[in-house]
């Protein structure tokens, strides 16, 4: 099984396989407060302020900080409600089901209480972040913010262990949510878009997507991103191949050969 300090070398290789601008995040969910390390950030306790939780994930992933988020350091709900930390009751549904972006509130209720991910309430405290490179701890989940071409690489790995990617369904809202709360309930690969709220308070780029995945499976995709990577087929061996004597128009041959110059194939269009 591996060490803390092997999946630090992950955080690390990660990185440098994939030539990623911020740090993967290493996420644990937290039992008991007392599982707080004291060196990590509480944003109500050590900021007198609150952090959304894909604010969290910036601090992490382009700060290098590590923070704690219990119940009492958020400041949107919707994670409250999908990590078990608040109750969520019958007056829960009746104040978000038609706040879902859905035009009839009946589907929004129905798609909240059938399809919206849920740990189970009370279960946990909280959860502890910190960039996979520096974390302390072994990580229930990993994120990696990422463009489309290196969440390709990744994906890449469990196709070639299985034939297979895992299904991924996407959504344009609640982030922070899809990209942890289903990698822990399935155990599998989630690739998810930064919703509009991450994209305004939280600086995610518009080319950005999410790939989480269950910390467990770190080794592995390290493992295959090597292996592609020897086979010429990593991220960083990928390049666009540029044919120089390329076709052209019928008139480019013309005044060249006016010009004394060499004439090529033609283009045909």
């Amino acid at each position: 099984m591996p060490t803390v300090q092997d999946y630090n070398r992950f955080g690390e290789e990660l990185e440098k396989l994939l030539l990623l601008r911020t740090a993967p995040i290493a996420l644990k969910m937290l039992k008991e407060e007392s599982d707080v390390p004291e060196k990590a950030l509480r944003p109500k306790r050590d900021l007198g302020e609150h952090l959304t939780l894909c604010q969290a994930f910036s601090l992490v992933r382009r700060q290098g900080k590590t923070v704690a988020m219990l119940k009492e350091d958020h400041w949107c709900v919707w994670p409250v409600i999908a990590l078990g930390l608040g109750e969520c009751n019958e007056q829960c549904v009746e104040e978000v089901h038609d706040k879902l972006f859905i035009k009839d509130p009946d589907v929004g209720r129905e798609v909240f209480l059938k399809l919206f991910p849920r740990l189970e309430y009370g279960k946990y405290a909280g959860l502890l972040l910190s960039p996979l490179k520096t974390a302390d701890f072994i990580p229930d989940v990993v994120l990696v913010y990422a463009n489309p071409f290196q969440i390709r690489s990744l994906l890449w790995v469990p196709r070639y262990h299985t034939g297979t990617i895992d299904d991924c369904t996407f959504e344009v809202e609640f982030s922070c949510v899809f990209a942890t709360v289903p990698v822990l309930q399935t155990g599998k690969f989630r690739a998810t878009f930064p919703d509009p709220g991450e994209y305004e308070r939280a600086f995610s780029d518009e080319e950005e997507m999410i790939l989480s995945f269950p910390g467990n499976k770190t080794e592995e995709l390290v493992s295959g991103l090597k292996y592609f990577e020897e086979i010429k087929f990593g991220y960083r061996n990928l390049a666009k191949v540029m044919k120089y004597d390329f076709p052209r128009p019928q008139f480019y041959d013309d005044l060249f050969k006016m010009w004394g110059l060499d004439q090529g194939e033609i283009w045909k269009r």
